[in-house]
């Protein structure tokens, strides 16, 4: 019998998936209805989890889907705003994320947390035997804290080691018989000697057909040359919903012979950025289309390749016809594919003129200087070898305070920021040297003007920016702008009231702001998606009955400063 009990132990502690599991109970009380899967494609990543709708609404119950115990707590304006992080003794744990509010003894930990950090934002690891919870304990309820876009619950599980996301549909009875749909196809030339219908250019193939067979809308022939790579548009759908999500196997097949294969059920967070290679990211850039490449480029470290003959890149030169199967799955098995016909050519395509640029190997740091700009790109900052472009041109009237720098292209993607310092146009007083920083200009749209950080460095302003396009200078000395919402000097707040502030900064951002209350810091908790501060009165920090000032300071990110002053009532509930 014991040594029974210690195989049933060790079954326990070690992760096997994917696989159905009885281990985990639902987060929630409500049917579990799915608004984004695992793995789907985002801009700059691949999803972490599932999302579980909550009907439109805050404040449902989460539950701790499993025996276990609190890792970590975070709180912050962004990202999954309010999550709690449990341990299980399966090798596993799971995350809760999006949260409106903890539960009552999380809840109190955190406030003290931030008092004595002086910070809304916290991210802590409480001791194992703080915080442990039997399956089924409330942890929480659901909201819409943090970059969610709407109410929802985001759920993740990971490998306890390495804190790798697996996919959690495995360990629940999703309802889905739906195919995944096929919108289109692409054929990319790899080489410039490679030749589609006569051109260097990438071929864009419309699909039509329904329920799991696809095939062309137009028959006419298709011929190629040279080593050519195939990408496919491609979601999902999962029964009675209409959001679209990501399929997890894609399968590329020519002649019956498998060439490429992936598979995502799990990923490393230190990987997921390589997402800007695995999708054709122009077309993500122009037209918010993901079209997932079937082939590897050579700074693309993404694990989620099984099978992969020659990077996935076929070479066509036989002169004979071939048959191009792909094929996509979802979790439940539900397939599609889409089959036409190629004819592979000998012809190699003449380029009319020699590639422009500078030649940057991807696997190298490289740089580029003038008088007016200076580059510096660290090791594995490209996908492949990238021929540089850049040129300038004067900045158009008096709202830019350098020429505009054209730094290759924002339809090209990096991998790592990079450093890029640009000079100042005119004579710069030493009062605006700290009010200038970097800002990017939408190429399509120049009236749309971001900011990009940066700091004055021996006459150039210096920063680290994450992809190329156009860059150039402005200036911020406009503080943020601050206003009560639907609250005067002198009034009450009750417990259980809260006391809103719109904070807008219309240029560089905002970058910190602090509250005090008679004299010491008080918790404004932050909410960038509304540009709101809010203040709840707490028994336990303020007097009740009598009268409280408030000072709040409110900076933006070029420490552009608005302040304002304000006397309140508490009155604690009896």
């Amino acid at each position: 019998m014991t040594n029974i009990f210690i195989i049933v132990l060790f079954l326990l502690s070690v992760y096997e998936g994917p696989g159905k599991s009885e281990f985990f109970r639902s987060p929630l009380d409500i049917p579990l209805v799915l608004s984004a899967n695992f793995g789907e494609p985002r801009s700059g990543h691949f999803h972490s989890g599932v999302d579980f709708k909550t009907g439109g609404i805050t404040g449902k119950t989460v539950h701790a889907v499993a025996p276990g115990y609190i890792y970590r707590i975070s709180v912050s304006p962004t990202g999954f705003g309010k999550a709690v992080y449990l341990k299980h003794n399966n090798g596993l744990s799971t995350v809760y994320g999006h949260l409106e509010a903890f539960s009552p003894e999380i809840d109190e930990y955190v406030k003290k947390v931030q008092y004595r950090n002086k910070s809304f934002s916290v991210n802590v690891f409480p001791d194992p035997g703080i915080f442990t919870y039997k399956e089924g304990d409330i942890i929480g309820y659901s909201g819409n804290s943090g970059s969610s876009g709407g109410p929802h619950l985001h759920f993740e599980v990971r490998k306890s080691t390495g804190e790798k996301p697996v996919d959690p549909s495995q360990y629940y009875n999703i309802e889905d018989n739906i195919k995944p749909v096929i919108g289109s196809v692409v054929i990319y030339p790899l080489k410039r000697r490679s030749v589609i219908n006569g051109s260097n250019e990438k071929l864009i193939i419309n699909v039509k057909g329904n329920s799991g067979s696809y095939s062309r809308k137009d028959n006419s022939g298709i011929i190629l040359s040279g080593p050519v790579g195939f990408g496919v548009n491609t979601w999902d759908f999962i029964n009675n919903r209409w959001n679209r999500c990501g399929v997890r196997i894609i399968n590329l097949k020519v002649d019956n012979s498998l060439i490429y294969s992936h598979t995502i059920d799990e990923f490393s967070f230190s990987e997921t950025r390589y997402i800007n290679s695995h999708i054709d990211f122009e077309e993500n850039v122009r037209n918010n289309t993901y079209i997932q490449k079937m082939f590897v480029e050579p700074n693309n470290r993404l694990s989620i390749y099984n099978h992969l003959v020659n990077k996935g890149i076929v070479e066509m030169n036989d002169g004979a016809d071939h048959k191009i199967e792909i094929g996509v799955s979802d979790f439940n098995g539900n397939y599609s594919k889409v089959e036409f016909m190629v004819r592979s050519d000998t012809t190699r395509y003449q380029p009319d003129e020699k590639l422009k640029g500078i030649m940057m190997p991807s696997e190298g740091k490289n740089q580029y200087y003038n008088s007016d700009i200076r580059l510096s790109f660290p090791e594995y900052c490209f996908y492949d070898t990238l021929y540089f472009d850049y040129k300038k041109s004067p900045s158009p009237g008096n709202e830019f305070l350098s020429d505009l720098h054209y730094v290759h292209s924002k339809y090209v993607p990096v991998h790592k920021n990079f450093n890029i310092g640009i000079r100042p146009e005119g004579n710069i007083t030493e009062e605006l040297k700290s009010k200038l920083c970097l800002i990017y200009i939408d190429e399509e749209d120049m009236k749309n003007v971001q900011y990009s950080g940066g700091k004055w460095n021996e006459g150039f302003i210096e920063g680290n920016v994450g992809s190329f396009g156009i860059y150039s200078i402005g200036l911020d000395t406009v503080p943020p702008e601050v206003r009560l919402v639907r609250f005067h000097n002198g009034d009450s707040l009750g417990e259980g009231s809260s006391l809103n502030i719109s904070i807008v900064d219309r240029f560089s951002g905002i970058k910190d702001y602090e509250g005090i209350i008679d004299g010491k810091w008080a918790l404004f908790e932050y909410d960038p998606k509304n540009s709101l501060i809010s203040y709840k009165p707490d028994p336990d920090y303020l007097d009740s009955g009598n009268k409280h000032h408030l000072i709040l300071k409110v900076r933006d990110n070029l420490d552009n400063e608005t302040a304002i002053e304000l006397d309140f009532y508490f009155r604690e509930s009896p």
